[in-house]
């Protein structure tokens, strides 16, 4: 896919109940001059900077320098330790213990899941999820600053794993969007900056449709985490086997499984799962020798006390008034045995005419009217 050469910009600000954050996404040498200006915004008298070691040393370093250009700034690695509750600089003189600190988190999902001022996420399952969540303790604003020439140069293994999160979004609430992110996914995972940021406009739409009025996503917003307790599971069973994101993907397609053998989703809906995933060079089947015992156990716990579970796409079903539908021990061994032993879906577009998918069961939806520009030329397939 080609290169952009023209700057991308995207803002967009996400009510989250009485709180709201902003996203800025941006590419380029300048602006870096702008986050300076928006870390001044801050008034910081100290800045925290958070990491979890994925973000590229040479983006961290440029971070750690624009804080420290205004406030002293200490670097804390979640490697070493979680965050305590009270964020304190190490080794900060007992007189400076109240000066107000500014949480800066860099890198991925484990280091923007934590309380901050400002998030910069360096990933794009970081920027897709935890980076535009709302944090409790939380401050009533806060900033979420992407570079999206940066994670369109990061490495494709990474990228299809951030890809996992927008098909979560595509099959949980927009699937207006399922035929333009088919036709963009593909097993080499190479996109240029400003498909990457039509990509988080996406992402981005979709919460802030959710989270306005139900901030801590106990309601219709449980639709963002679709699958993640049981991608939970298969990560705390299987995860050495598998590929960045493919415990996600795997999440999601045994909640597919989950459902139909609940007989709450037709076949089309199981085979939508499947073939994004397939399309993006996304696990689709369990990994041989994945201990059943060990991830039926895993699952059963991930189901407590419910699990979001779609009825269609973009339809979660609705059980007793509440989202989350209670499930057995023996459907959710149903679901792993039959996860285990599919074959798996071929990665080839041509294979996908030979199966019934949800693209051809019905005209695509209109995007909406913030999206839609960015997703048309965006998103358009490539001229052969």
């Amino acid at each position: 896919m080609r290169r952009s050469a023209q700057p991308v910009q995207l803002d967009r600000r996400i009510q989250i109940g009485a709180a709201h954050i902003t996203l800025a996404v941006r590419s380029g040498e300048p602006s870096w001059g702008e986050l300076r200006v928006r870390l001044a915004e801050f008034a910081a008298e100290r800045f925290l900077l958070v990491t979890d070691g994925t973000a590229p040393g040479d983006h961290l370093a440029r971070v750690r320098a624009l804080a420290a250009a205004q406030a002293p700034t200490t670097l804390h690695d979640l490697r070493d330790g979680p965050l305590p509750n009270a964020p304190a600089l190490p080794g900060a003189p007992a007189s400076t213990a109240t000066a107000v600190t500014t949480v800066i988190a860099v890198g991925g999902e484990r280091a923007c899941a934590v309380p901050a001022d400002v998030r910069v996420p360096t990933d794009l399952a970081a920027a897709c999820g935890p980076a535009l969540a709302l944090r409790r303790p939380a401050p009533a604003a806060a900033l979420v600053w992407v570079r999206a020439d940066q994670l369109a140069a990061g490495p494709a293994a990474r990228t299809r794993a951030g890809l996992v999160a927008v098909v979560r979004h595509v099959l949980a609430v927009c699937p207006a969007h399922y035929r333009t992110v088919a036709r963009l996914l593909a097993a080499e995972a190479r996109h240029d900056a400003r498909t990457v940021t039509a990509l988080l406009a996406l992402c981005a739409d979709a919460r802030a449709a959710l989270v306005c009025f139900d901030p801590d996503e106990t309601g219709p917003a449980l639709a963002l985490g679709y699958g993640r307790s049981l991608a939970a599971a298969v990560r705390s069973v299987a995860g050495p086997a598998l590929a960045p994101g493919d415990a996600d993907a795997l999440g999601l397609l045994l909640a597919a499984e989950v459902a139909a053998r609940l007989g709450l989703a037709d076949r089309a809906t199981g085979w939508a799962h499947r073939e994004l995933l397939a399309l993006n060079g996304s696990a689709t089947t369990l990994p041989r020798g994945v201990d059943v015992e060990r991830l039926v156990a895993a699952a059963v716990v991930a189901a407590r006390p419910g699990l979001l579970l779609l009825a269609d796409l973009g339809r979660p079903y609705c059980s007793g008034g509440r989202l989350q539908t209670p499930v057995d021990r023996a459907v959710l061994r149903a679901a792993v045995e039959g996860l285990a032993g599919r074959a798996a879906v071929p990665h080839s577009r041509a294979a996908t005419t030979a199966r019934p998918s949800v693209r051809d069961a019905a005209p695509e939806a209109a995007p909406s009217p913030e999206t839609a520009p960015a997703l048309a030329p965006a998103l358009a397939p490539e001229p052969a």
